[in-house]
């Protein structure tokens, strides 16, 4: 009792770590991008989850009517798609939650500093009115109103800059994020990793091995619908949200979790022999490929690890490659010559 109490404490610590002393589950690495504004990122992320639960529905409304919706959900394909559609559901929740944030910080930074500058155009103004009461004391408030606006102009901008300064720091003094949010991005994260790791294997399982042996698979519209958007369309969500939409990092430390779901999977297949005695793919059945069955995980395996090793590779180069893209065109722009206004 007392090991195991000792390995849920030290299982707690770490998750407690992991969650909110992790310098990658900040908001804004998924939130933002490298390339597009947030509006158009939660919009196309917005658009991309109720596409795939339109696939997904149709997907299961012909399984029902076919008589197969039992087995639906024992697909690898099924699984990782709804995989896809939970990712692009919790992103547009994180993005939309993040930019409502940033609106609201700007909007009190405008409010405050309306209040601030407030009070020097009221100021302005007495001195307009009080100079144009008398004549006689019209001199003794021209005399003073250049020093008195300047004076309030000068704490006016003093006040702006505390207040700007405040803002910028806001971000690093703010209150610590909640469990909440953090075990939202962490959900965001593993499915990030699990789409862009199992899309590119479905992909080529099914169009190598699975759909030469299935003649007619994709006869009718709905079936080529859906189909093609869950074993190709995949591959091109997975990469616009890799090159274009995320900032997620990838990170070798996480491959364990994705091997742990495959082996689950594998479970779920055989469970569905032992109970349905059904097999989910060909090469699950011992009758056609016998000893075979062993080298065929081995081989998904090994896609998988590919897979891994690339995309942490191609992310390493994302996070590299687009800051000194944005640096350099940031410079570029600032070096470009202002055109001079001509003299009226």
């Amino acid at each position: 009792m007392n090991v195991l109490r000792r390995l849920a404490v030290r299982a707690q610590q770490q998750a407690y770590r992991f969650l909110l002393h992790n310098p990658d589950l900040r908001e804004e690495l998924f939130a933002t991008s490298y390339v597009v504004s947030q509006p158009v990122l939660a919009a196309a992320r917005g658009a991309a989850f109720a596409y795939c639960l339109a696939v997904l529905a149709t997907n299961l409304a012909v399984n029902v009517a076919h008589g197969a919706g039992w087995s639906w959900p024992a697909y690898f394909t099924t699984l990782t798609f709804i995989g896809i559609a939970m990712y692009y559901g919790v992103a547009t929740c994180v993005t939309v939650r993040y930019m409502r944030a940033r609106w609201a910080r700007a909007a009190g930074r405008q409010q405050a500093h309306a209040s601030i500058l407030r009070p020097v155009a009221q100021s302005e103004v007495l001195v307009a009115d009080a100079a144009s009461a008398t004549a006689e004391q019209h001199h003794h408030l021209s005399t003073d109103k250049p020093r008195l606006s300047e004076d309030n102009i000068e704490i006016a901008e003093e006040q702006a800059l505390a207040v700007a300064a405040a803002d910028v720091a806001e971000p690093a003094a703010a209150v610590a994020p909640s469990v909440g949010l953090q075990v939202l991005l962490a959900t965001q994260w593993l499915l990030y990793e699990s789409f862009t790791c199992f899309a590119p294997l479905v992909s080529l399982v099914y169009w190598a091995l699975l759909f030469p042996t299935q003649p007619g698979a994709l006869a009718s519209a709905v079936d080529l619908w859906t189909g093609i958007s869950m074993h190709a369309l995949n591959c091109v969500l997975m990469a616009l949200e890799v090159a274009v939409l995320a900032r997620i990092p990838y990170r070798w430390t996480h491959l364990p979790a994705v091997t742990l779901f495959m082996g689950l999977y594998l479970g779920l297949a055989y469970f569905m022999v032992g109970v349905y005695d059904f097999y989910v793919y060909p090469f699950f059945d011992p009758r056609y490929f016998g000893g075979y069955i062993a080298v065929m995980c081995l081989f998904v395996t090994d896609i998988v690890a590919i897979t891994w090793v690339l995309m942490l590779m191609v992310h390493r180069l994302r996070d590299g490659m687009y800051p000194r893209w944005a640096a350099l065109r940031q410079q570029q722009q600032q070096q470009q010559p202002q055109p001079i206004a001509s003299a009226a």
